[in-house]
């Protein structure tokens, strides 16, 4: 994976249905399975953490035959709902790899710094207790 792993979560807003794309979505045909793939693809770039970039690795990006495995939908179905994501911007395609230009949308970004912050606090505390216990200290208090 491209990014931290720590952050297990995705920004869903209450109001997601009644944005003008999703309803638009809600529209067509099969939309069920659209948005079923458009939540997929939030969660999997969530997962990935890499800027809203659909990357497997940093040198292989997701194509629709891997995304429908992945996603365990037919082929077709995912390749019609990324038309879709396409169309109304949702994702942008550049090279082949899928990006969502609105990530920081779905993402909190400062609940992200609140735990990185929170990572490097409690980093911190155990160095110095590691090095407390190193040096004779055996209270472990760390003070």
């Amino acid at each position: 994976m491209l990014g931290m792993s720590e952050i297990k979560w995705i920004k869903i807003t209450t109001d997601i249905f009644d944005d003008e794309k999703i309803c638009l979505i809600d529209a067509l045909p099969d939309p069920d399975a659209i948005l079923v793939i458009w939540f997929k693809i939030l969660t999997l770039a969530g997962k990935h953490n890499s800027n809203g970039l659909l990357m497997m690795t940093d040198k292989v990006h997701y194509t629709d035959e891997m995304l429908a495995t992945i996603f365990r939908r037919p082929l077709n179905t995912v390749g019609m709902a990324i038309g879709v994501f396409e169309q109304f911007g949702m994702i942008e395609i550049i090279d082949g790899i899928i990006s969502l230009p609105n990530w920081e949308k779905h993402q909190n970004v400062d609940g992200m710094e609140k735990i990185k912050e929170q990572t490097r606090n409690r980093v911190a505390k155990y160095r110095k207790k590691q090095k407390n216990l190193a040096l004779g200290n055996v209270t472990g208090n760390g003070r």
